[in-house]
């Protein structure tokens, strides 16, 4: 990226009062290696690891927004500078063509005002439509993890290492459907057993579809 900025939003305020100082200093040092050069999260630490990929998809979001507009500011500024010297040579065509040398001079004058105006219109309404563009994605842009899913990584932290050794993680709209059929004891129970099982990063990749299945096997498909 090699970018010398980036934006931290407020609303990620409420998840990081729920982490330590020291893994707010991991996560910050991390988010700053990323924005700079793209560097990966390094640290294993789940609520650390969950934070980090909410930040690192905003900062993302920001700069395809801003190749975007860059990107169409580039071409409204080609169009502009191509028309601007067509006009100028039919302006030079017309003063050499001309019976009345004065007459033609200001309408050179005239001409160029004109095209002064309809570049500044051009790019007036490219910034409208970047603007309508960019709010638009921002309302599409994703929500923080609510705190019921951030305190269920807190105790997968404490009770289920094991288990935050899976390569994919449970995602919260995974364990929303867990929960609309599962309550959250059976949940719990299934993960304690499957974080006993010590080859379970080995054997399996995906903590979702491993708790999913042992929810059937062991209280029925619901």
């Amino acid at each position: 990226m090699n970018k010398k900025s980036f934006v931290i939003y407020c609303d990620i305020g409420d998840q990081l009062e729920l982490l330590t100082d020291e893994q707010v200093g991991v996560l910050f040092r991390s988010v700053v290696k990323y924005a700079s050069n793209e560097e990966e999260l390094s640290s294993n630490d789940g609520m650390v690891k969950l934070l980090f990929s909410v930040i690192k998809k905003q900062i993302d979001r920001d700069t395809e927004k801003y190749k975007t507009v860059c990107e169409r500011r580039r071409e409204a500024g080609s169009k502009g500078g191509k028309q601007k010297v067509a006009n100028a040579k039919q302006n030079l065509a017309n003063v050499a063509n001309a019976s009345n040398c004065n007459q033609n001079l200001a309408n050179v004058a005239d001409n160029d005002n004109d095209s002064d105006n309809v570049n500044d219109n051009v790019s007036t309404e490219v910034d409208i439509k970047e603007n309508t563009i960019v709010s638009k994605k921002d309302e599409l842009s994703l929500s923080s993890p609510s705190e019921e899913f951030i305190k269920f990584n807190q105790w997968l932290e404490e009770h289920c290492p094991f288990v935050l050794k899976v390569k994919t993680q449970m995602t919260e709209p995974e364990y929303q459907k867990l929960l609309a059929k599962y309550t959250k004891k059976e949940i719990s129970d299934v993960l304690e057993s499957l974080n006993n099982w010590k080859d379970f990063p080995k054997k399996r990749t995906n903590v979702y579809r491993s708790t999913l299945d042992e929810l059937k096997k062991k209280f029925g498909e619901r």
